[in-house]
């Protein structure tokens, strides 16, 4: 089966967010409690500017304005749905910039106190997810962490249950993301948690979609430590 296209991928999240429609992988759900572990160990030291790659729905944007931070949140879906949102929650909205842009190709020049990507990387390619990545550690500052959460080991299906793949996504098994992340990470605070997840096509009520999350968690030398780095399963 040829792969789905990135064009119709990107169409049908920029769909979800301009109408606010519910997807089952939850993008309207609340932070979750892994970031909001990870927020709550940021430490003084790490600047108040942070960058939310692949924004959604904004939860992740909304959470860390309300923290404390300047952010600046970078999506291809439409923005007006989002910036009415942050209207909604939060005052004053000038801590939030909001970038229209797709995410590889956004160039990061700022040395932000705290980077996120929370279940977007898979759609790039790996060298995609290595240069973006790279590019935020070269210009990081001494105490910036990093918060992702990546897709590994997926198995996709659609509605007849034929194997559907994604043109260009990075296709990662939990070994070749560790080596990424160990390369771009070289030197960090590195702590990578994994995590069983399943996606139920309601239609069909039978999983349309499972993967191992991992949760990487990287302290530049002289940030807060995390804990210890679990091996994959």
């Amino acid at each position: 089966m040829r792969p789905r296209s990135k064009e119709s991928v990107r169409a049908f999240y920029a769909d979800a967010v301009e109408h606010g429609k519910s997807t089952a992988e939850g993008l309207r759900s609340p932070t979750s409690a892994a970031f909001n572990r990870f927020l709550s160990t940021v430490g003084a030291s790490t600047p108040r500017s942070a960058l939310d790659l692949g924004y959604g729905m904004g939860a992740y944007t909304i959470a860390l304005a309300r923290a404390g931070f300047r952010v600046v949140a970078v999506d291809q879906v439409p923005s007006a749905p989002f910036r009415q949102r942050l209207r909604d929650h939060i005052e004053p909205t000038d801590r939030v910039e909001v970038v229209e842009e797709l995410i590889e190709r956004y160039p990061i020049r700022d040395a932000f106190g705290v980077v996120v990507a929370k279940d977007v990387l898979h759609y790039l390619a790996q060298n995609e997810v290595e240069s973006l990545l790279g590019r935020a550690v070269a210009v990081s500052h001494p105490h910036s962490c990093h918060y992702l959460d990546v897709f590994t080991a997926i198995s996709r299906t659609d509605s007849s249950g034929q194997i559907q793949r994604i043109e260009g996504e990075a296709d990662f098994s939990p070994e070749s993301l560790r080596r990424l992340v160990d390369r771009v990470y070289r030197g960090w605070h590195v702590s990578i948690t994994w995590s069983e997840h399943a996606e139920r096509d309601s239609r069909t009520d039978r999983n349309y979609f499972e993967a191992v999350r991992a949760t990487v968690v990287a302290h530049r030398r002289g940030a807060a430590a995390p804990a210890p780095r679990k091996e994959a399963p």
